[in-house]
């Protein structure tokens, strides 16, 4: 059990872009495991392939269902600071032009600061 405030709402999460916590390399310095093949630690980047499997969702959804998950989407993001809903736009974005055009449609009637 946590007796502190345990960080509050700060970010629990890394990379973040609120000046919250930070990878800390200390973890690497660890004595290797002998392993069969190779190890290490690798740095994730974003490929198409990680856009698969909601890009097929997406596509079994009927156009109501479509319509529902951007307006709610878009709702959700909207409530999230501009630079926030910048970052996460191009992901809906790769997920599916159309998805993501519609909901940054939504999210610039709604905020024209957008």
């Amino acid at each position: 059990m946590c007796t502190t405030d345990n960080g509050g709402r700060l970010p629990n999460y890394e990379p973040n872009t609120f000046g919250g916590p930070h990878d800390d390399h200390k973890a690497l310095d660890v004595v290797p495991v002998k392993v069969n093949g190779s190890e290490g630690h690798h740095t994730y980047k974003l490929a198409d392939l990680d856009f698969d499997q909601p890009r097929a969702l997406y596509n079994l959804l009927s156009p109501e269902e479509r319509q529902n998950l951007v307006e709610n989407i878009a709702a959700s993001i909207g409530a999230a600071q501009i630079r926030i809903q910048h970052n996460v736009v191009p992901h809906l974005k790769r997920i599916d032009p159309d998805y993501g055009s519609r909901v940054e449609a939504i999210l610039k009637e709604n905020n024209p600061e957008y």
